[in-house]
């Protein structure tokens, strides 16, 4: 027989053991139906383990009728330390628990025995291990143990915290629940399993059925039946068969459906499932009808749905739980604990809750690329407010910075021209006075007329320039009016007019100032 084929076996026997003997053949016949073969060594192996474990001489049906026959009636004729049975809460693979009161005091307990104990030493030493284990942890998100012994027939029992709550996934989809408050609950969670691998102990067996949320929103981590206590830190990872036994499926970890050794990773894959379940609203693998190894075969292969595109097919949809930035974070989240490789997962719990706070705080997590742009993202949405006032501020400072710019750079351009025009008016007015030969200087017989006839000249030549063409006009048609020319006064200023209007509009004070001296000439004229 493979390796392969032997831990299957195995896994489908320590399942099957842990059933009632009634419900035995229907587990595996559903299990094995594609493998009768496989169904038959389960069987042998069951066997094997029934003749070991019986008392010698002593028939089945014997053992049934004493083993029903020790029926909660009986039970609570027994005094468990200052406690009695009140009523029955639950039944498992690894015993019963009833409610417990404690009169005196008029408190409730939650009392676990094995009444089968007697039938299987292994069961006796798996219950034990999880009353010492629990002896050891000492957490406000795990239900503590307040007492233990034996009946006097021998039966194990231990007392510990009643817990009056609901399973965490079922408070978080039965009410409103915010994403800020359930990542809380999950965070606390969390806590608790990684208070128990600060002592060494693995839970394996995370589930929202253990994990119960109070009326006053307080998380209490249950049942450490399959709890391993770790040998060393050094060496996280322990190899055990009986870890198998009572594993739930859809929140096991690959390595526990393979049998090769489960750590604290095992839990941290646990809870990645848990996280995935209440913020998607569903399972990331979907085991119905999958026996054993088809339930394997899916989880180790890893191909989970992102939880964001899970919740998006919701009725609710995912968007009113979470907006498409924060989703992606989550994804992160999710998967990463929950990767098949457990070296690729968190190396801790406590990795997982800063995360967790990173998220909830805003900030990047440690889990994704260290990119700027997604840095800069988390920061500006941390610091909204902040970031707001910064890029008004700076808003404000750019807009002054151009406005004065622009301004400065109008000034210039204005002074430049202004430069310029003054420089060609001093050309003009120095080409005026020169006569035919420019070695000599201006001719004496120059009059004031032959002056403004080429200055009019000169002046009708810088079309390129209209600025300084009606500059001219204006001082030319000032000279002409004081000369007594008033007709060419007239046309000149009526020249500079209409250049300053076809440069700067009506409005411009070069316009009313030539305007003015248009005025004069008129009113010269008139009188």
């Amino acid at each position: 027989m493979s390796a392969e084929r032997w831990n299957l076996v195995q896994s489908l026997f320590h399942r099957a053991v842990d059933l009632p003997e009634a419900a035995r053949d229907g587990y595996l016949a559903e299990q094995c139906r594609d493998d009768p073969s496989l169904e038959a060594e389960v069987k042998a192996l069951l066997a094997a383990d029934a003749r070991e474990y019986t008392p010698v001489d002593r028939p089945v049906a014997a053992i049934a009728e004493e083993l029903f026959a020790n029926s909660s009636a009986d039970l609570a004729a027994h005094r468990f330390g200052p406690y009695r049975i009140a009523a029955l809460l639950g039944e498992g693979g690894m015993g019963v628990v009833y409610l417990g009161v404690r009169d005196d005091l008029d408190t409730k307990v939650a009392i676990k025995i094995l009444r089968d104990a007697w039938l299987s030493p292994v069961r006796r030493e798996r219950f034990a291990s999880e009353e010492r284990l629990l002896a050891r942890l000492s957490h406000p998100a795990i239900a503590a143990l307040h007492d233990a012994g034996t009946l006097p027939d021998g039966t194990p029992w231990f007392v510990m915290e009643y817990v009056e709550g609901v399973p965490i996934n079922e408070y978080c989809h039965s009410r409103p629940t915010s994403l800020g408050e359930r990542l809380r609950l999950f965070r606390s969670v969390c806590e608790a399993v990684g208070h128990a691998h600060r002592h060494a102990i693995v839970h394996r067996d995370l589930k929202p059925s253990n994990v119960l949320v109070t009326n006053d929103r307080r998380v209490k981590l249950l049942d450490f039946g399959i709890a391993k206590q770790l040998e060393t830190y050094d060496n996280p990872t322990v190899t055990t068969r009986t870890g198998l036994r009572m594993m739930t499926p859809a929140y096991a970890a690959p390595e526990q459906f393979r049998g090769t050794g489960v750590g604290l990773y095992t839990d941290i894959y646990s809870l990645g499932v848990v996280l995935y379940e209440l913020l998607a609203g569903r399972l990331p693998f979907d085991l119905t009808d999958k026996n054993s190894a088809e339930a394997a075969a899916l989880i180790a292969a890893g191909d989970a749905a992102k939880p964001s595109a899970v919740a998006r097919l919701q009725p609710d949809g995912g968007d009113r739980i979470a907006s498409r930035g924060a989703w992606a974070d989550l994804d992160v989240l999710c998967l990463k604990a929950m990767h098949p490789d457990p070296e690729r997962r968190y190396p801790s719990v406590e990795a997982l809750i800063r995360d967790i706070d990173h998220f909830l705080d805003g900030e990047p997590l440690e889990a994704r690329p260290d990119a700027m742009a997604y840095r800069l993202a988390k920061f500006a949405s941390r610091n909204l407010r902040a970031v707001s006032i910064g890029l008004g501020a700076l808003v404000v400072v750019a807009v002054l910075v151009a406005f004065y710019t622009i301004r400065l750079a109008a000034a210039r351009d204005r002074a430049v021209a202004e430069a310029a025009r003054t420089e060609r008016i001093q050309e003009f007015t120095m080409r005026l006075f020169e006569g035919g030969d420019e070695s000599v200087g201006p001719a004496d017989s120059l009059r004031v007329v032959t002056l403004l006839d080429r200055g009019l000249r000169d002046a009708r030549s810088l079309e390129a320039d209209a600025d300084t063409q009606s500059e001219l006009y204006l001082t030319l048609g000032s000279i002409s009016q004081k000369l007594g020319k008033l007709d060419r006064a007239d046309t000149l200023l009526n020249a500079a007019v209409s250049k300053r209007r076809g440069l700067h509009g009506d409005d411009h004070p070069d316009v009313a100032a030539a305007l003015i001296g248009f005025a004069g000439a008129a009113l010269a004229i008139l009188g």
